[in-house]
């Protein structure tokens, strides 16, 4: 599958959501994270930046400035009770998308043996 440069999964701001649940942090460590940990990442640092952002928009993560005593300064995110209501309905959907997908496996299943 090609992949291209506005390319986003459909779940991208679940995850996002789904690491920030574990406690405020960095988009760089968010991106570390879901590079490290989902297994079949697709995505990059312009999309993770771009979910934060979207996300604080939509008031589902509060970010927050920590001056460093040296450095650059660093953004930090934080998961707000709306975006705690988002990832509880995303595990909904999430639920009913693998109920299909096992439903499509057995059935494919089937289908294969019949075609023998």
């Amino acid at each position: 599958m090609k992949k291209s440069k506005k390319y986003s999964p459909r779940h991208s701001p679940a995850f996002v959501l789904l690491f920030l649940a574990r406690g405020a942090n960095y988009g760089g460590a968010v991106l570390k994270m879901m590079q490290e940990e989902i297994p079949y990442f697709l995505g990059d640092s312009a999309m993770v930046y771009r979910m934060l952002q979207d996300l604080e928009e939509e008031g589902a993560v509060a970010a927050k400035w920590e001056m460093p005593e040296s450095g650059r300064p660093v953004k930090y995110y934080v998961l707000t009770e709306k975006g705690w209501e988002q990832l509880l309905d995303t595990e909904i959907d999430m639920r009913n998308r693998i109920d299909n997908h096992l439903f499509f496996l057995e059935e494919l299943k089937r289908a294969k043996k019949l075609r023998k």
